[in-house]
């Protein structure tokens, strides 16, 4: 059994906070709130992400070894992330912001968040770690199309999320049920049905 297993029960009320709704049949995502900016609630799902996903092994390191959240290429999210970061804690590791460029590993990241930027931008990035345990999301519906695991989808005055499940295994990274229950869910192979 995963960490999921172990730490699954309590893990619903983090999301509430962050503002997004867990009944089934109501609105999946939270409202854009005049009192929080985007970046503000994009930073408290992103963490909460972290929350329902189940790294691989010893992806995260030994404990007391910061788990690192790389932001590439948005600059309006990386200082509102790193203040809602700032003691914040995965699985026990304390969490570490930092802001990419194009001489950085993003395979050192945990979680990298890849702002708005082109789609051969992002395939590039998204390509450069293919294979490795982390958590890929991104601000356009491209991204999950692209092979990101998991895409933010501005919708009116909602932010709501698009999980490529295909992307997560190839990262060995599982993703809660519960978590994608609030989910839109993309395959890059939907399976075959029989006849």
């Amino acid at each position: 059994m995963g960490i999921l297993a172990a730490r699954g029960a309590g893990r619903l009320a983090p999301l509430c906070m962050a503002g997004i709704s867990l009944a089934a049949q109501a609105a999946l995502e939270p409202p854009l709130a005049a009192e929080h900016s985007e970046y503000e609630i994009e930073s408290a799902m992103l963490y909460n992400f972290t929350k329902f996903v189940d790294w691989p092994g010893s992806a995260l390191g030994a404990g007391g070894v910061p788990v690192v959240v790389g932001v590439w290429g948005d600059d309006g999210l990386f200082p509102v992330l790193a203040v809602a970061l700032r003691n914040k804690t995965v699985y026990g590791h304390p969490v570490v912001v930092r802001r990419l460029d194009s001489s950085a590993d993003p395979r050192s990241c945990a979680v990298l968040f890849v702002g708005a930027s082109d789609r051969k931008e992002i395939a590039r990035i998204v390509q450069s770690v293919r294979g490795s345990p982390v958590l890929t999301i991104g601000e356009l519906v491209q991204f999950s199309r692209l092979g990101g695991v998991l895409a933010f989808i501005r919708d009116g005055n909602r932010i709501r999320f698009e999980i490529n499940l295909d992307a997560a295994d190839r990262a060995g990274l599982q993703v809660s049920s519960k978590l994608l229950r609030l989910a839109a869910v993309w395959r890059d192979n939907p399976p075959q049905t029989r006849n």
